[in-house]
């Protein structure tokens, strides 16, 4: 069986590490397949194939492109592969041959204002449509679909009516690569020397952050302490910047930007506590990120954190700021004792999740799908 992997997102975050690690542990599973390893031109450079098995081929094409939906689906056709796996939304939309869709989560459907774009609301109107259809298509035309979580698949069942025995899920992990960096950095400096709250990731809108914002002027009343957010320095953080000099907060909120590997594992690992405000998530990583460092999370209150940490953390309406800013304040209140128990707790559930058993589901699948 000849597999294709649409690989050109390898390196970006979130969708790049769920590839990086299911190829990771695809090459661990004995098989006869071949895998065909789809990637741009920096990612085909650098990619090393970890077996015999995987061969890399070069498409250098931007992903929500309309080349992608002529070259793709020749390059597939040309290569002879027998199942493609798209892990991303991005189907060319006339291909007709057998694959496997990866949803992660649907938070364009919910956060479809222009707030969410860099681009001219003309222009983010037409993306956006490029989207639907092509996601839509995706999921109609699908041999196969899986999601990361209950709480994803729930969603594309009652918005796109798919049937339930066309989808699975396969569960996001924790990063090996992120593992073996905890454990074998033991002696990891601080970068600051005052307590603070951590949040990583982007600032899309969904993020909640002006609400997070909102919240911390009004902790900080009571407790001293500084707001850490760590990630892409996007178009979206100097705009929440200036949200964050509009209360005031310039000296209290610390916007530390893309944080390398060893940068941000002493971030999680001095952190008070991991804060993550989203009003949508598909799986929600950094919590797994934290809570290998010892240090727990404080996040919303919406049914993917309840499936996934099944009660074990400290959550919060994230619409109200005087809800964020109550249960911060109570979790930075524990005694240490307290604290650790929690931590202790919630850890556990993290061995319910794993790449090996996510490559293993998905092997299977792609054998379905070849066999139908």
């Amino acid at each position: 069986m000849r597999i294709g992997i649409d690989s050109r997102l390898y390196y970006q975050t979130g969708v790049g590490r769920y590839i990086r690690n299911l190829i990771l542990e695809l090459s661990k599973i004995p098989s006869g397949n071949e895998y065909y390893i789809y990637l741009r031109k920096k990612e085909f450079e650098e990619f090393v194939p970890p077996s015999s098995q995987f061969v890399k081929r070069l498409v250098d094409l931007p992903w929500h492109g309309v080349k992608e939906q002529i070259v793709i689906p020749s390059v597939l056709k040309k290569d002879k592969v027998t199942v493609a796996h798209f892990p991303y939304f991005n189907v060319p939309i006339f291909y007709r041959g057998r694959y496997l869709l990866t949803i992660h989560d649907l938070i364009l459907d919910h956060f479809n204002t222009g707030r969410a774009s860099t681009l001219a609301y003309p222009l983010y109107r037409l993306k956006r449509f490029g989207y639907q259809v092509s996601l839509s298509q995706g999921i109609r035309n699908a041999s196969f679909i899986t999601t990361i979580s209950e709480t994803t698949k729930k969603e594309v069942m009652d918005h796109y009516g798919v049937n339930p025995s066309k989808i699975e899920v396969t569960y996001d992990a924790l990063d090996e690569h992120f593992k073996s960096l905890v454990s074998s950095q033991k002696n990891v400096k601080p970068i600051f020397s005052m307590p603070y709250i951590l949040y990583v990731g982007n600032a899309y809108p969904h993020k909640n952050l002006e609400k997070l914002l909102e919240a911390f002027k009004l902790l900080i009343k009571n407790k001293k302490i500084k707001l850490v957010l760590a990630g892409d320095d996007s178009f979206f953080y100097p705009r929440l910047s200036h949200f964050a000099q509009k209360l005031s907060l310039q000296d209290s909120v610390i916007f530390y930007g893309l944080a390398n590997d060893s940068q941000l594992l002493s971030l999680y690992k001095y952190a008070k506590l991991l804060v993550f405000p989203s009003l949508m998530e598909g799986f929600g990583l950094p919590t797994f990120e934290a809570l290998s460092c010892g240090v727990l999370p404080v996040v919303s209150d919406i049914p993917v954190f309840r499936e996934i940490w099944k009660g074990d953390l400290l959550y919060f309406d994230p619409s109200k700021k005087e809800s964020m800013a109550q249960v911060l304040k109570n979790a930075l209140s524990l005694k240490d004792e307290e604290y650790k128990k929690r931590v202790i707790q919630a850890k556990k559930n993290i061995d319910r999740f794993s790449f090996k058993k996510t490559a293993h589901q998905t092997l299977k699948i792609y054998q379905q799908i070849a066999g139908s």
